[in-house]
């Protein structure tokens, strides 16, 4: 049987380069910081650190394999760390990904792109069009003790172009998120993802992604106690291996989907649109290409209260009477000859919480982020500067306003695939939640190298 299987195995990896485009690659980054200055309370501490990429929030790795014909593909991956989706530097987060997708009207005039994903799949087609920086969780995210649970990720800063416009699939495979959201974030295994673009320069998008409705055969209401999870049809008990999206109500899971258009306007910009059904958003953003070597990409994000139950209550009366910040997000790059600059300004506010008998709402949380850079002859030469706020709010009871910065110049080489960064950064003393932050400085070093 093993000899068959070999075969077989052989057989296809004959066979499929006649017919379709293989690939495989695989990617590592990771920092060094032979010294660290830190200095609180009148102490000072001299330190080093080598992070690995599966021990840090801001480094990550992986590897993907794929393959694709005129007519369909697939891709199969998985990441470890994966940047900013290990929040918690104490955690360590691996994600597998995967999907499959066929063009199955191609017979159809107008439908010859129209393409359906299985799997996991995600589309950058409409997101932000403008990202930020790979230092900025040493410039601002590490300036204070923000990586740990209670802290509620308003805006994104390692990947910022999502604060301007979500990509399709907001969530990731198989994360489940309780705490660091301020609406409930569902276990997806698998979601179904249809791309279409009838005529030249329109897109139009939809994601639907039904949730797991156990982790493990039990589920632990908001008072601490424990039920088991049963099959809604045959009423009989679920266990670990019964983790499947069979049972997800089909009214839930279409009113949670996401469906987004973009257009292109020749010689002007890109506009967008979408709605964001699991996080109750609706979604605009312009790119302004019209400015010669300046560009520009607005984001507006537009929050309503959920009316479904709040499943995190499972076994509590109640529904969703919570409803997210309102976003708006502005990001700008220019170029004059060896000279770039990139810059963004980030907020969110007005969220609020009527869940209880007090209305809560939150303030403002603001981050702006300036990256000048010239390019020389031998590399890249560049200065961040990162400066964020949180207004004081009913949400954490925060007695005053919160302010962290920082700033780093660094260098930067690309040889073929790999990429070689070093900077160095410091991190100003200010208050966040009424707390003194430690005074840094520090000299990070940056591997990467992909193929």
């Amino acid at each position: 049987m093993k000899k068959i299987a070999v075969l077989c195995l052989l057989g296809c990896i004959l066979v499929l380069p006649a017919i379709a485009q293989l690939n495989v690659g695989g990617y590592v980054s990771s920092f060094f910081v032979p010294y660290r200055y830190t200095s609180q309370n009148d102490d000072a501490y001299h330190t080093t650190a080598v992070q690995t990429p599966w021990g840090e929030p801001d480094i990550s790795a992986g590897l993907n394999f794929g393959g694709h014909s005129e007519f369909g593909g697939f891709h199969l991956g998985i990441d470890i760390a994966n940047g900013a989706a290990n929040r918690s530097a104490h955690a360590t987060s691996a994600k597998g990904s995967g999907w499959v997708w066929v063009k199955p009207f191609d017979f159809i005039p107008y439908m010859e792109t129209f393409t359906m994903w299985l799997g996991n799949p995600n589309n950058d087609r409409l997101a932000g069009k403008i990202g930020g920086s790979n230092l900025s969780t040493y410039v601002l995210n590490n300036s204070w003790h923000i990586n740990g649970e209670n802290r509620d990720y308003r805006l994104e800063i390692q990947d910022p172009q999502y604060n301007t416009f979500t990509r399709f699939n907001p969530y990731s495979w198989g994360n489940a998120d309780y705490t660091n959201q301020n609406l409930w974030w569902p276990r997806v295994s698998a979601a179904a993802m249809i791309t279409w673009e009838p005529i030249e320069r329109l897109f139009i998008g939809l994601f639907v992604a039904p949730e797991i409705l156990r982790l493990d055969g039990w589920v632990t209401d908001a008072m601490g106690i424990s039920n088991a999870v049963t099959d809604p049809i045959n009423n009989h008990p679920l266990g670990s291996d019964d983790i499947n999206q069979d049972y997800a109500d089909v009214k839930d899971v279409y009113k949670k989907m996401q469906v987004g258009v973009g257009y292109n306007i020749p010689g002007i910009g890109n506009a967008r649109v979408q709605w964001v059904g699991i996080r109750h958003t609706f979604e605009f953003a312009f790119q302004v290409l019209a400015l010669g070597d300046l560009m520009m990409d607005i984001g507006f994000k537009i929050p309503y209260e959920g009316t479904e139950q709040d499943v995190t209550n499972a076994y509590l009366t109640g529904h969703y009477k919570r409803k997210r910040d309102i976003q708006a997000s502005v990001a700008a790059t220019y170029r004059y000859y060896d000279f770039r600059m990139l810059g963004r300004i980030d907020t969110a506010f007005a969220g609020s919480d009527s869940s209880g008998n007090v209305i809560k709402m939150r303030g403002l949380n603001l981050i702006a982020y300036l990256v000048p850079s010239y390019n020389l002859s031998v590399g890249t030469v560049g200065l961040d500067i990162g400066f964020e706020y949180e207004q004081s709010d009913d949400f954490n009871l925060w007695e005053n306003d919160s302010m962290q910065a920082g700033a780093a110049v660094w260098f930067s080489r690309s040889l073929g695939n790999a990429n070689f960064k070093v900077a160095a950064v410091t991190r100003l003393p200010l208050e966040w939640a009424g707390q003194k932050q430690r005074f840094d400085v520090l000299f990070p070093i940056r591997l990467e190298v992909g193929f």
